[in-house]
């Protein structure tokens, strides 16, 4: 079985119940972690996760609303009373990700690792094979590069859009997604250039063929109407609007 939980489903703007990206997957034993916005380790804990058994992160982009609380994950390998962590961390996202790492460490030099090796891995429009799960990226032109997830495991798949615009490598990653958790950041057809709306998703899930869309990342404007309505102009599949601690199981 997988397990799916949406620890963030929000976006930087502060909203209680919907806070900034983090999704946790787990494999039987093997705990996966698609971005680490602030206060992702709270709500792990919340949804009964331990911090210490991280063991992959795959973050979408650099932005801190993904990315902030990777320093406070540091920080609690390097200071937890009476453990130490030995096992490698291994840290996945798109180019830039290693100098990324390097100036968070100059900002913070004493979170830096000491008792175990991190490994730093940078992606491309690329798949990873491992014995029980893969993971495929694909740029999706939010940055110039940020990257979407799709993981599969099981014969099922998730697909992970991040913050995105309408590509074709997304739509390649969302095809017949038993779960697409993506970004929904405003209403009407088109967003600002660098973000989806509501129209556009509803296309994406609808021509990608999925099987159960998760609506994240929704800015203000977008919680003002009525959005599934929106999306379902164009998709007639199943659809909703994550809360933080939506689980889902596979």
């Amino acid at each position: 079985m997988i397990r799916l939980v949406i620890l963030g489903a929000g976006t930087a703007i502060p909203i209680p119940g919907y806070s900034p990206a983090g999704h946790l997957v787990q494999i039987g034993d093997t705990p996966l972690l698609f971005d680490i916005g602030p206060g992702t380790l709270s709500r792990l804990a919340a949804a009964g996760f331990d911090y210490r058994q991280l063991d992959t992160i795959f973050i979408t982009h650099h932005h801190p609303d993904h990315t902030l609380d990777l320093v406070t994950l540091l920080q609690a390998y390097d200071s937890t009373p009476g453990w130490v962590r030995r096992d490698a961390l291994h840290l996945v996202g798109g180019r830039g990700t290693t100098l990324f790492y390097k100036q968070l460490m100059a900002a913070y030099p004493d979170i830096g690792v000491t008792s175990y090796h991190l490994d730093l891995q940078e992606m491309g429009e690329e798949r990873l094979v491992f014995p029980e799960w893969s993971v495929s990226a694909a740029l999706t032109g939010h940055t110039s590069d940020s990257l979407g997830y799709r993981l599969e495991a099981e014969g099922k798949s998730i697909a992970f859009s991040g913050d995105a615009t309408l590509t074709p490598g997304l739509v390649n990653l969302a095809e017949q997604a038993d779960v697409f958790v993506c970004e929904c950041s405003f209403p009407g057809d088109e967003a600002s250039g660098d973000h989806l709306a509501a129209g556009q998703v509803g296309w994406l899930a609808r021509v990608a063929g999925v099987k159960r869309l998760v609506l994240v990342h929704l800015y203000p404007p977008a919680r003002e109407v009525d959005l599934l309505s929106l999306v379902r102009e164009e998709y007639s599949g199943q659809a909703e609007i994550a809360v933080d601690g939506l689980e889902l199981s596979l």
